[in-house]
């Protein structure tokens, strides 16, 4: 009989947090807050993310959002960093 060998591979994600660059105080009316808010390709980046994928975030609820006089759509940072942390919580979940 052969012998079988298991090999398990553990891997831990790290998240850089960095000065978020073109950020604005905004009130987040779901964080009850003035806090710090970026744009849909800011969050991109952030989240390592298609804008498509933070289309969908906004869509499900995810994401806070709040729109500026001009129509720009502005992400809430926790927000953002919630959606961060459930996603490298899923990643450790399914390699345990």
């Amino acid at each position: 009989m052969a012998k079988r060998t298991t090999i398990e591979i553990y891997t831990r994600q790290k998240t850089l947090m960095r000065p978020l660059y073109g950020a604005s105080l905004q009130h987040c009316r779901q964080c009850e807050a003035r806090i710090p808010m970026v744009n849909a390709q800011s969050a991109a980046g952030i989240l390592n993310a298609t804008p498509q994928a933070i289309a969908e975030l906004i869509e499900v609820g995810m994401l806070h959002t709040v729109k500026t006089v001009s129509d720009e759509v502005l992400i809430c940072c926790p927000s953002l960093f919630t959606v961060a942390h459930c996603a490298e919580t899923k990643v450790q979940t399914k390699t345990s």
